[in-house]
């Protein structure tokens, strides 16, 4: 199993503003990765992409999940969360009293989560 997150050349914008210009990563199975800048860096833009809550106007985010490549840029938000891709908006505190991991267990809706909790 190979899992991974792929972000290649991404661009994004809002309108006329471009926020990501030319962004590639990996991010593999079992890493952690900080994404660090001060506000309006593109840092939110970047994890939106991956979500599919912004389609990126150039470029490719790919997620690799058992041996599949998925072009998420193609796939709505809800297809990616069936892939098991999920995040948690940090500031919007939609469940303040929980934690971050029981943020995303209760993101555990997708179809495969179902049959398991």
């Amino acid at each position: 199993m190979a899992n991974k997150i792929i972000l290649k050349e991404i661009n994004a914008a809002y309108g006329a503003v471009q926020v990501l210009h030319g962004i590639s990563m990996e991010v593999g199975n079992g890493e952690t990765v900080a994404l660090l800048g001060t506000n309006g860096n593109g840092k939110s833009t970047l994890i939106k992409c991956v979500a599919g809550l912004v389609k990126p106007t150039a470029g490719q985010a790919l997620a690799v999940i058992d041996d599949v490549t998925h072009d998420l840029g193609k796939l709505s938000p809800e297809e990616i969360v069936n892939l098991g891709i999920a995040m948690v908006p940090e500031g919007r505190r939609l469940f303040p009293l929980l934690t971050v991991e029981e943020n995303l267990l209760l993101g555990a809706s997708r179809p495969f989560a179902r049959n398991h909790v």
